[in-house]
């Protein structure tokens, strides 16, 4: 928990970074300087004018994405609105006043930018140009912010603009927005709806083979890693982005890129990797003079080091970065300067210097704006130090700032790590009660899921109590009027027997007494009887928990079991990758790509096992889909290349479902790698049905060139056809490999 304090601020500055490509890309430093040249002729023509809209808008664009003041944007836009009036140029006079509006927007005037924007609208509708009409609804868009008032209308403005985008077929741009309304609906706290609609954006980007996947990636990464925790989908996507990125050799955003992969393989703990990541970023940023980005990656990489017990030579580092990279006096990032050398100084064990540093950390924060994430990790990082030199009164004032201003600011991802701080400071303190309260709290949130599973455990096991309590009462009632009626009737025979005649008292007084006596006896033994049957009904109720907790327990842990493996498997692919980096012998990169290959077979099938209620069946449909989606993504070079898949819904056992998804990982692989050299485009199909009782039939076939002349399939001694032979005898199946139109491998096996 106390790796939060390390990791705040560097999250804050991803988070806070807009890593998404701009509607109309940024003109290339080529077109800049080929445009301001023809603005040096002083042409007065309608192209002058379109020059001079493309550059204002051109650095307006650049102001929304990468913050670049546009010093000449109104400039440029006043001279093409008099020059398009002068010539009579009627859609210059419109984009003019288009530019006007978003200069406006950016610089807050909301209003102005409202009214120009709606008047240009208005003109597009008129003339019946719905491409123009989305692009305005766009930068109509762009004018509200991000906060939760101003949401609503700015997805209003993206929805229709995608609307329009659809009834032209502009297909990327209807994309594009949808992908940013993906990202509104995350910052309302949709992350669900926001994952189901980039999965919809993939899938548009890649009906026209659109190379710029990554900003789409790295939003998914951003949702499974900071908002769904699942670090397995935000590894994948954030390695996804890197990928795209460098395939299409777009380094905008790529310093961003490297960051955020640093942080996420910081928070799994793989310290050598993050400081990979962290170094390269740290580069790119050093390259584009981004000193406050260099300040901040540099902490990362301090604490780091601090983690892995070298903190002198994090300090060394860190004092080389500010040697190297120095900071006007004026800077706002001094408190990120403090927080680092006090974290070196306070791991070195020199308190004051560390108090000092913490205090002035403190200072120069209270300066800004005090609720953000740094601000927070200042006051966790100051009150944690109070707590390691025993300052306790300290350290509970600045962890109760910490713990405000996290609550104001919702977020209680970080609030474990101050609880467990509180309970020190408690513990040392006396104040028990409160320390246990801490603790507890401090439990609770860094395991809410268990904890929300137990809580139902316990809420049906009180209900069920509660239940055969009742229906206990109600039997014991029963049985008490019963026993008070009996008593009745034997009074009313007394009286009636006394009444009789006395000559008969005398009999009647014995019998009736005779009679009471083996009542009373009777009554006894039903009321052991009954004790017996209460205490068996305890004992087999005691003994059905007990059976349905072992229940649990085992699912439980077979579900780990699960979960570990998938994540030592995935640890074994991440090595693969990394090994892959320090070879250029493309046979060597090519088996650890196959071998990467075949451990995500395996590995997805245990990811399925415990994702899913079913902890031995496989569900065959979804794992193909997801397993050759992961092939042609890994074979990247072979977009042309589709699949055409049958899957009935199938449902295999783990020792079934791991031999077949390693046939198909063979097969899908050997057709990409050799089926298809020359051809522009393929077809791989796969197919697995259950044509009759317990026996199903595997084909897996492509349009290539096929198997060279004069092969045996029979007797080859490939790797690739020994293990599909191998994995068929152990399935005890029948093999069929043919030539025809490509190749065609059959399998038919019986289904456990």
């Amino acid at each position: 928990m106390i790796r939060f304090c390390f990791l705040i601020t560097g999250l804050f500055f991803i988070a806070s970074a807009a890593r998404a490509e701009p509607l109309v890309p940024l003109l290339r430093p080529r077109t800049l300087d080929s445009l301001k040249q023809a603005l040096l002729l002083k042409r007065e023509t309608r192209s002058r004018v379109d020059a001079l809209l493309m550059l204002s808008n051109d650095q307006i664009t650049r102001y929304e994405e990468l913050e670049i003041d546009p010093v000449d944007a109104e400039q440029y836009i006043r001279q093409a609105s008099r020059l398009s009036t002068t010539l009579g140029y009627a859609d210059g006079q419109v984009q003019s006043l288009c530019a006007q509006g978003r200069l406006a927007g950016i610089r807050g005037d909301r209003k102005t930018a409202e009214t120009l924007l709606r008047q240009v609208l208005a003109h597009y509708v008129r003339q019946r140009m719905p491409s123009r009409q989305a692009a305005t609804w766009y930068y109509l868009g762009q004018v509200y912010g991000r906060n939760a008032e101003e949401l609503p209308e700015k997805i209003s403005c993206y929805e229709q603009a995608m609307r329009f985008f659809k009834q032209t077929g502009q297909v990327a741009d209807q994309a594009y927005m949808l992908k940013t309304i993906a990202d509104m609906h995350l910052l309302q706290g949709h992350p669900a709806q926001a994952e189901q609609e980039l999965m919809q954006v993939l899938a548009m980007y890649r009906s026209i083979h659109y190379p710029n996947l990554h900003y789409t990636y790295d939003l998914l990464a951003s949702i499974y890693h900071n908002s769904l925790n699942n670090y397995g989908q935000a590894l994948k996507y954030m390695l996804l982005t890197l990928e795209s990125a460098t395939a299409s050799k777009d380094s905008t955003y790529l310093s961003s890129f490297h960051l955020s992969l640093g942080v996420l393989y910081d928070e799994l703990k793989q310290w050598q990797t993050a400081l990979t990541h962290y170094n390269k970023a740290l580069d790119l940023f050093a390259r584009d003079n981004s000193a406050m980005m260099v300040h901040n990656i540099a902490h990362s990489i301090t604490s780091v080091l601090i983690a892995h017990d070298s903190p002198q030579a994090a300090l060394t580092f860190y004092k080389r970065i500010l040697r190297q990279h120095p900071l006007p006096p004026a800077s706002s990032e001094w408190s990120q300067v403090y927080m680092t050398l006090a974290d070196c100084y306070s791991a070195l064990k020199q308190n004051r210097l560390a108090e000092y540093y913490y205090l002035k950390m403190l200072a120069t924060r209270s300066k800004k704006s005090p609720l953000d994430n740094a601000a927070i990790a200042a006051h966790i990082k100051t009150g944690t130090f109070f707590v390691k030199v025993q300052k306790y009164d300290q350290a509970r004032y600045y962890l109760g700032r910490a713990m405000d201003m996290l609550k104001e600011a919702g977020y209680v991802r970080g609030t474990p790590s101050v609880h467990l701080q509180l309970f020190k400071v408690d513990s040392a303190q006396q104040h028990y009660p409160a320390a246990i309260a801490h603790y507890q709290k401090y439990k609770a949130l860094s395991d809410s899921i268990f904890n929300e599973r137990k809580s139902q455990q316990i809420a049906n096991l009180e209900i069920s109590y509660n239940t055969r309590k009742k229906e206990q009462d109600i039997a014991l009632l029963t049985r008490q009027n019963q026993l008070q009626q009996a008593r009745i009737r034997a009074k009313d025979l007394q009286r009636n027997s006394i009444i009789a005649g006395s000559a008969l008292l005398i009999l009647l007084s014995a019998l009736l007494f005779n009679g009471y006596r083996l009542k009373q006896r009777s009554n006894r033994l039903l009321e052991a009887k009954q004790v017996e049957i209460n205490l068996k009904n305890s004992s087999l109720e005691q003994i059905l928990q007990e059976k349905e907790h072992l229940l649990a327990e085992k699912e439980w842990m077979l579900k780990e079991i699960h979960h570990r493996v998938k994540n030592n498997m995935q640890i074994i692919i991440s090595m693969l990758n990394a090994q892959a980096d320090f070879l250029e012998d493309p046979q060597a990169l090519t088996a650890i790509m196959d071998s990467r290959n075949r451990v995500n077979a395996m590995a997805l099938i245990h990811q399925k096992l415990y994702q899913t209620d079913s902890l031995s069946q496989v569900n065959m449909p979804e794992f193909v889909r997801e397993l050759t989606d992961h092939l042609l993504s890994s074979y990247s070079l072979r977009t042309s290349v589709q699949t055409d898949l049958h899957i009935d819904n199938v449902s295999l056992s783990v020792t079934q479902a791991i031999p077949i998804g390693l046939i198909i990982n063979e097969a899908v692989t050997n057709s990409l790698k050799y089926a298809f050299p020359e051809q522009p485009s393929g077809m791989i199909s796969v197919t697995l049905n259950a044509p009759g009782p317990a026996i199903c039939q595997l084909t897996i076939s492509d349009n290539g060139t096929g198997f060279p002349d004069g092969l045996d399939t029979a007797r080859s001694n490939t790797l690739g056809l020994l293990m599909i032979r191998g994995l068929s005898q152990q399935l005890g199946g029948k093999l069929t490999i043919r030539n025809e139109n490509g190749v065609r491998i059959q399998l038919v096996f019986t289904a456990a």
